[in-house]
């Protein structure tokens, strides 16, 4: 189900004066110049409504006593299919005032629902104005519409022997007000996730007993146990693998080593199995890695990037070494464990003082256990769930479950907004995930942010969809077309998108 999300500006829009100068009204139909002059033309759109304002001046205008002129404000769609009027001004003589109140006004003029006509008296050959203002519901063929000015010179109430003058264009339309932008719901699955750390547990030397109370192995435990102690309690995880992988440091002899890392492994494993009532396939194989040279390269590449000040007795060959041990890292498995004692040996000949310090200071943390927890957290099937769990412990939530959620709060508004990068934090690669928050950007008009959001929102119709509102807003109209119309061949309703297009192209200067 895709959900259109309509962007609308919210706040009051002042448009500019058009007319500081008087614009003189003629009536070429009619044969007719009786010198009426608008000044001052202000369109304001504020709280939904557009405002109309004007200065009608009438200081040389001759009505006879027994006929009126009538002026009627139009505002025009850019394609000339669209027109609102505005309410009428009547200026009328002593003796066609007494027709009004006897017969009534013209049928054009007749009073409608929000266009009450103003009849005016003329007062004979003196200097005379009319404020006049008019306010009607915006609509969006409003924006690029043009104002004309309807004068019925001749008095007759015939609006085809009437004469039409241009005022002023309407401003540009926003072309935020014109895009759509299309979310698009995510798939409901919920794969099962991992969870990865690393204990440093200590054995005695050559041993392989695991031994709780030992050194620090309490605290280093806990890593492993804290978790597991949260994901056992809670109802809504299912415990589905725990994987230990071993790791040994480069001294002693290769096959030793792999026989300590593998056993040690395997104790851990062991321990949290007894120590855990899960099921027996919870706890899979233990596995090792003989000896840590990838752990060691690590290292010494962090010691060539820490300054002598902080670490004085670092090693004085790091470059050679570093070349030593990733020469080894470039072969194949089976040659690493052939040669790895080789290995270790020349380095301790070579220079003995860095091995020293290897030793010491970097061999220690290359024994370390890794861990690593697979779990399922299952569906929460009714909104009412979704939305405790998010309250409370929002990463349970599949990317569809936060959709949901979000579908509850005003589009744009700042829970919804919060809702859709809470789903980026926990779902930073999923293509619909960063194309729904690109256009939670865009309805802030942060193109940037929408630009990088959707590199990884994929080729979706939506995404294209989102792209092309990128393009119409920053005039570029002709790759616009091009989205549009690659999101409509991949099935995608982008008729609001193609019509602002037109709108907009519409009312683009044309190139010399």
């Amino acid at each position: 189900m895709k959900r259109p999300l309509i962007i609308s500006l919210l706040c009051t829009l002042l448009l500019p004066l058009y007319a500081q100068q008087a614009i003189h009204l003629t009536g070429e139909k009619s044969g007719q110049d009786t010198q009426a002059e608008v000044a001052n033309v202000n369109v304001v759109k504020t709280a939904g409504r557009t405002v109309v304002t004007m200065d009608f001046i009438f200081d040389q205008m001759d009505v006879p006593s027994n006929r009126y002129r009538a002026f009627t404000p139009i505002i025009r769609s850019a394609n000339n299919e669209q027109e609102q009027r505005l309410k009428t001004v009547i200026v009328s003589g002593r003796r066609q005032n007494i027709v009004f109140e006897r017969d009534g006004i013209d049928a054009l003029y007749a009073p409608t629902a929000g266009t009450e006509p103003v009849i005016i008296a003329r007062q004979k050959g003196q200097p005379q104005q009319y404020a006049y203002t008019d306010a009607v519901d915006d609509q969006p063929w409003f924006s690029g519409a043009s104002l004309f000015i309807e004068s019925d010179l001749c008095g007759c109430g015939d609006k085809m022997k009437n004469d039409e003058t241009f005022i002023t264009h309407m401003l540009p339309p926003d072309p935020w007000d014109l895009v759509e932008l299309i979310n698009k719901e995510p798939d409901t699955y919920k794969p099962a996730r991992e969870l990865h750390g690393t204990a440093y547990i200590t054995f005695v030397v050559d041993r392989w007993e695991m031994k709780p109370d030992y050194m620090d192995n309490r605290r280093e435990l806990r890593k492993i146990t804290d978790t597991l102690d949260i994901m056992v309690a809670d109802k809504n995880i299912t415990v589905n693998t725990i994987k230990i992988h071993g790791f040994a440091s480069p001294e002693s002899p290769y096959n030793h080593n792999h026989m300590l890392a593998t056993n040690r492994a395997k104790s851990l494993t062991d321990w949290l199995r007894q120590n855990y009532q899960l099921p027996a396939s919870a706890f899979a194989p233990a596995e090792a890695t003989p000896e840590n040279w990838m752990g060691l390269s690590e290292a010494i590449k962090e010691l060539a990037a820490t300054p002598a000040i902080i670490a004085p007795a670092a090693l004085t060959h790091k470059e050679d070494i570093a070349a030593i041990v990733n020469d080894l890292l470039s072969k194949d498995s089976l040659t690493i464990a052939r040669t790895a004692d080789a290995t270790e040996a020349s380095i301790k000949r070579r220079y003995p003082q860095d091995y020293q310090y290897l030793l010491k200071n970097v061999y220690p943390g290359l024994r370390r256990s890794d861990y690593e927890i697979t779990f399922n957290i299952r569906q929460f099937n009714t909104i009412e769930e979704c939305l405790d769990i998010y309250r409370t412990k929002p990463h349970q939530l599949s990317k569809h479950e936060l959709w949901r959620v979000a579908q509850t709060m005003q589009p744009f508004s700042d829970d919804y907004n919060r809702a859709m990068q809470t789903a980026l934090n926990f779902y930073p690669d999923d293509e619909v995930v960063n194309l729904n928050l690109a256009n939670v950007a865009l309805a802030q008009h942060d193109i940037l942010k929408a630009q990088t959001l959707l590199e990884h929102a994929g080729t979706s119709a939506e995404a294209d969809n989102a792209r092309a509102v990128i393009a119409i807003v920053q005039q570029r109209y002709a790759e616009a077309e091009q989205l549009l119309n690659a999101a409509q061949q991949k099935g995608l309703n982008v008729a609001r998108n193609r019509e602002a297009l037109a709108t907009l192209t519409q009312l683009a200067p044309q190139q010399p």
